[in-house]
């Protein structure tokens, strides 16, 4: 199976997820008054967590799903389930921010609930921001993919599209980007085959040393999950492009339901 769920979900209505995240709430808030905010992740969770358990909710902590294509395996963890259905992701961050709604995102799409929850105990208070999707199933499959701009001459490219189509009929759109990336990359040959230094020139000086996956010797491989200002960042690559020795990037957008295949080249 492309994902496998190692605990027991079962989905909710947002009046039941409501009704477990008031109980688990008044554990987060004494944890941090009784704690204190500069600890590691780890010590909330776990308190969090066996807390609730004494209070006698069903707690999956550090829960296993396997995402997996062929010979590429990757695990995910969550932090924590409540009662099967009400997800939560605990930080211990300054603040927090896109990347972390992005990453419960990723696993609420793993395993099919539409509600879960972010708290944070470094802020001076607990930050907790609910995050919720209705994007299902069906939909992450619901994607299409633009080539228009895909360079086709070139057996890496095609070679490229191959792999990107491949994973997308396996596990959808919409996924976490890294996931993508290191998929692609492992079916590309792997890191130690793939990866290799480049050099920067700027000012016809060599600036430094930067590594790439490396496609042949002409060409690089950039992945991305991009939604807005893509014309800016498209301008970046290109200005990023012209202080190499490489020829072209193939560059793979994740945009949501949307894949972009694009090459672009000197």
């Amino acid at each position: 199976m492309p994902i496998e769920c190692f605990f027991d979900v079962e989905k909710i209505s947002k009046s039941c997820f409501h009704e477990i995240d008031y109980s688990v709430m008044r554990h987060v808030f004494d944890v941090q008054n009784e704690l204190g905010r500069f600890y590691q992740e780890k010590i909330y969770q776990s308190e969090v967590v066996h807390r609730c358990g004494q209070e006698g909710m069903n707690v999956v902590a550090e829960g296993e799903i396997v995402v997996s294509l062929d010979s590429f395996r990757k695990s995910f963890f969550i932090d924590a389930l409540m009662n099967r259905g009400a997800l939560y992701e605990m930080k211990a961050v300054e603040s927090l921010a896109g990347n972390h709604e992005s990453q419960l995102l990723n696993d609420m799409f793993l395993i099919g609930l539409k509600e879960g929850k972010l708290v944070n105990f470094s802020s001076p208070s607990v930050q907790h921001r609910f995050v919720s999707t209705t994007i299902d199933s069906a939909a992450r499959f619901a994607y299409s993919v633009d080539d228009s701009e895909w360079g086709r001459g070139s057996e890496s490219g095609r070679k490229l599209s191959e792999i990107v189509r491949m994973i997308l009929a396996e596990w959808g759109a919409y996924l976490d980007v890294n996931l993508y990336r290191e998929a692609v990359i492992h079916f590309l040959g792997g890191e130690g085959k793939v990866c290799s230094s480049i050099e920067i020139m700027v000012g016809g000086r060599v600036a430094g040393q930067h590594v790439l996956p490396l496609l042949d010797r002409a060409s690089c491989l950039h992945v991305s999950s991009i939604v807005s200002h893509l014309q800016q960042y498209r301008k970046h690559l290109a200005r990023f492009l012209s202080h190499t020795n490489l020829c072209r990037i193939q560059w793979i957008n994740f945009q949501r339901n949307e894949i972009q295949l694009i090459t672009l080249e000197k």
